[in-house]
């Protein structure tokens, strides 16, 4: 019986060990990921899940870049992270217009960008206005990114004919930062990912 329950010790050592070993595993490839995990500035498409989840879902297809009608979609280029040829939206460069229909979000088959009840649900980030770099903020007369905000009136409004952001209406489409950086060299705006 002596070696009966050492035999049963044993497995149950190595059980315990795999275990282990698996748990550590896992846990030290979801830090590497946080770690390797782009800190760029792009946005998702709206719709998207979680960042983790997100990564693991995308094939890469290029079916909501194909489907863009603004072609704010791209491919990321970068240098050996787990994010390289995913789609993401860089504001300054050609922000997300919310096309009617949200076309990306129909394309995505692998269910990387959920389906979204109305435009004003999406949640790509959040505009944040730096003030001492914003011509209307400094007394000149601007109102490009309130004119040119899809969502004019509930995600930005005025104040004295100074734009201002409301963080829980903003949807992060990127179209003030990329109208503020038309005309302005600062740029007072930028759209903080909600990754």
């Amino acid at each position: 019986m002596d070696n009966t329950e050492k035999i049963v010790d044993r497995r149950q050592l190595f059980k315990d060990l795999f275990a282990f070993m698996g748990n550590k595993v896992a846990d030290y490839a979801s830090k590497k990921v946080d770690r390797i995990m782009p800190k760029g500035d792009y946005l998702r498409p709206p719709g998207a899940v979680e960042e983790s989840e997100f990564l693991s879902l995308c094939t890469r297809c290029d079916e909501c870049i194909k489907v863009c009608p603004a072609k704010a979609i791209k491919k990321y280029h970068g240098l050996m992270d787990v994010a390289v040829g995913t789609p993401v939206i860089m504001p300054r460069e050609n922000p997300c217009v919310l096309c009617n229909g949200l076309l990306c979000i129909a394309a995505c088959k692998e269910g990387a960008l959920k389906p979204l009840e109305h435009v004003d649900k999406v949640k790509m980030g959040v505009a944040r206005i730096n003030q001492s770099r914003c011509l209307a903020w400094g007394g000149q007369d601007c109102q490009l990114c309130y004119i040119k905000c899809p969502l004019r009136g509930d995600a930005i409004y005025q104040e004295d004919g100074k734009p201002v952001i409301n963080e829980e209406k903003c949807v992060g489409c990127g179209v003030c930062e990329y109208a503020c950086h038309t005309i302005n060299n600062t740029c007072a705006i930028k759209v903080i990912s909600k990754r």
